[in-house]
């Protein structure tokens, strides 16, 4: 958080919303900054049961997960509940693996359709590990969000080539992408084997904690003399609009009618200086 000051007006830059106090008293810049500690909107994760908590564990038990493909022949896919390491969740108590060794180019294929707003911006992220060796048996995860339930990249975005090759279990890891979305309804899908040719590989490829959340631009604030606020935000043809309120706790945000101009790389909208506290976010409508 930084505080900017501007011929004795003292405007506030959160991270998510921005506090203009006028003339105002070192108290009242104080309590916006507690204020702005505990009053950040809430991210909706768009996945259902992306952590799998839902649970049962079993082979194919993908509850709330609407595509399910398994592979030609061997496949071996589903839920477990953590036991002993390197069999656990990233965190909470299940996680889905990825056990399949088919004789083909077929994949065990997981997937669920994302309910976005074209134009928006969205933090996909999720957690691949394995827990055993997959050192050459040709273990492999795409992620890919498109059209299609398939890896087809003349419609679908490859977001994530995992290749694991390790004689030791490899720890979970974040992978985490900006995806802008294009598509209203596009399905997030994962295909993985743990092995190729046959091989029948004891150890599996591990996924949790898949999440997809609407994400919000970095909004700045400047100060155009002599009485004019600038508010300016990254170019992304993404149709933010700029909200203002009285207050962080008001339930009642107002979407300015201002429509943004395109300067250089950024998205911006000039106003005037109110008389009053005024706090400002950016929305999608």
């Amino acid at each position: 958080m930084q505080t900017a000051k501007f011929s004795g007006q003292k405007p506030l830059i959160m991270k998510h919303d921005v506090a203009v106090t006028l003339h105002a008293a070192i108290s009242t810049v104080a309590l916006g900054l507690g204020l702005s500690a505990g009053t950040l909107r809430a991210q909706t994760n768009l996945v259902a049961n992306g952590s799998f908590e839902a649970g049962p564990a079993g082979e194919g038990q993908f509850t709330g997960w609407g595509w399910l493909g398994p592979a030609d022949n061997y496949s071996n896919y589903g839920v477990a509940q953590s036991s002993t390491s390197p069999d656990v969740a990233e965190q909470g108590s299940y996680y889905a693996y990825f056990r399949g060794h088919p004789t083909d180019n077929s994949q065990d294929c997981l997937g669920t359709t994302v309910n976005l707003k074209v134009g928006g911006l969205y933090d996909i992220s999720y957690y691949l590990g394995t827990d055993g060796s997959t050192l050459g048996n040709g273990a492999a995860m795409w992620v890919v969000i498109g059209s299609s339930f398939g890896i087809d990249l003349a419609q679908d975005v490859m977001l994530t080539a995992f290749l694991p090759n390790s004689s030791n279990a490899m720890p979970y890891q974040k992978f985490r992408t900006a995806y802008l979305a294009t598509n209203a309804s596009p399905i997030l899908s994962f295909h993985g084997i743990n092995a190729t040719n046959g091989i029948n590989a004891a150890s599996a490829i591990l996924l949790d904690n898949v999440s997809v959340v609407l994400a919000y631009p970095p909004l700045s604030l400047g100060f155009s003399r002599p009485t004019s606020l600038v508010f300016t935000w990254p170019f992304t043809n993404s149709p933010y609009r700029l909200q203002s309120a009285a207050s962080l706790t008001n339930t009642h945000w107002v979407t300015l009618t201002n429509v943004p101009v395109t300067v250089t790389t950024n998205n911006q909208i000039v106003l005037p200086l109110a008389a009053n506290i005024q706090f400002f976010r950016l929305t999608l409508p």
